[in-house]
């Protein structure tokens, strides 16, 4: 039997301080692991090690059937805040890029997910 796939996402809070972007990823973080009901690990890290905040970048390794849940919940949780953030894969590549929601498609990022 295969192993299931595994997908890693980073989510970053743009245009937003340290600070701001910290409490904003904490937040995010709450709500994923709600939806993702313990089929992803969701973990926060610093971009730089020479800052004193706690990170404000969300790290997110999911398999095949927590993707629809959370990209859901990244959609309705930017919808909510209005944040702009910048979803990328372990390999760099932005599949998800907007604010307020408006550029975050989600059947599309789904779909990326699972590609990436």
């Amino acid at each position: 039997m295969a192993a299931p796939e595994q997908y890693t996402v980073m989510i970053r809070f743009e245009g937003l301080s340290a600070a701001a972007a910290g409490k904003a990823a904490e937040e995010l973080q709450r709500n994923l692991l709600q939806s993702a009901r313990g089929a992803a690990t969701i973990d926060i890290k610093k971009d730089r090690a020479e800052t004193q905040d706690f990170g404000t970048t969300l790290v997110v390794v999911l398999g095949t059937p927590a993707v629809l849940a959370i990209a859901k919940g990244i959609h309705d949780f930017i919808a909510k805040r209005g944040d702009r953030v910048t979803i990328t894969t372990a390999q760099g590549e932005i599949i998800a890029t907007g604010d307020g929601a408006k550029n975050i498609d989600v059947a599309k990022t789904v779909q990326a997910l699972q590609h990436s």
